[in-house]
């Protein structure tokens, strides 16, 4: 199988929730991924998750009034108690693969 050549994946069960692996979203890319790329992901439970993934939306489609919004909301429910302290390992992993995704992006383009 070729590096942009889809997995084969069960088919969507409409009664999971959308964006899950048994109900994956239109533009699902999981099992699109070249072997080599970095991705992350941000999972359902993350404390964040709903607010960081409208704040990507918002930003692009170049909506920086709703973006700006939205990070407020985020910062709101982070000044008093961050969700992970700073010498967290999974924090710090973070940064490494954010530094990964933007080495991919100078050697590789953009995905979409």
């Amino acid at each position: 199988m070729s590096d942009n050549e889809t997995k084969d994946r069960p088919a969507a069960d409409p009664a999971a929730p959308y964006g899950s692996a048994n109900n994956p979203s239109e533009y699902d890319v999981y099992n699109r991924l070249a072997k080599d790329e970095p991705y992350f992901i941000i999972r359902g439970g993350d404390p964040l998750s709903d607010a960081l993934v409208e704040l990507h939306a918002y930003i692009g489609a170049g909506q920086s009034g709703a973006a700006h919004d939205t990070l407020e909301r985020i910062l709101a429910l982070t000044s008093q108690k961050p969700p992970r302290p700073v010498g967290s390992p999974k924090y710090r992993e973070t940064f490494k693969i954010s530094v990964s995704m933007e080495r991919y992006r100078e050697t590789h383009g953009r995905s979409h």
